[in-house]
């Protein structure tokens, strides 16, 4: 029987350790992940692979108290995921709101310039014919 328990405490240490690895992983992902979700990804799964190592604990220090904090843990983890991707779609809304009223301002303008630069001609026009006319009389 000894053998089987020291297997099985060798088993969970080899689990942990392994999920160990796997939060620096993430966690370096976390850090140069090119987008918010990708970090947002990263975060969800740090604590996803925390769960699992405290249920692992719980198992191997055989603790039922800790598979309890593991389900709040879960709770917490998932409502904090789904806030911080409710504030990145705000910000990411209201970016594309200024975004897209620099555009328009951008395109008024461009249409003034274009008003101004046509009346500026349609009035310079004038002026020759107005020239002409007066040269003809002369």
């Amino acid at each position: 029987m000894n053998g089987i328990m020291a297997a099985v405490n060798a088993l969970l240490l080899g689990i942990m350790i392994i999920y160990a690895v796997l939060v620096v992983l993430v966690l370096i992902r976390a850090v140069a992940g090119p987008r918010v979700a990708d970090r947002l990804m990263a975060i969800n799964m740090i604590g996803t692979v925390g769960i699992f190592l405290m249920a692992v604990i719980a198992v191997k220090l055989n603790e039922d108290y800790l598979l309890d904090v593991c389900i709040i843990y879960a709770m917490i983890s998932f409502l904090s995921v789904v806030i911080l991707t409710k504030v990145y779609m705000g910000v990411h809304e209201e970016n594309v709101v200024k975004r897209h009223k620099i555009e328009r301002m951008k395109k008024e303008e461009r249409q003034k310039a274009a008003e101004q630069a046509a009346e500026a001609e349609a009035a310079s026009g004038d002026d020759d014919e107005w020239d002409k006319l007066l040269r003809g009389l002369e």
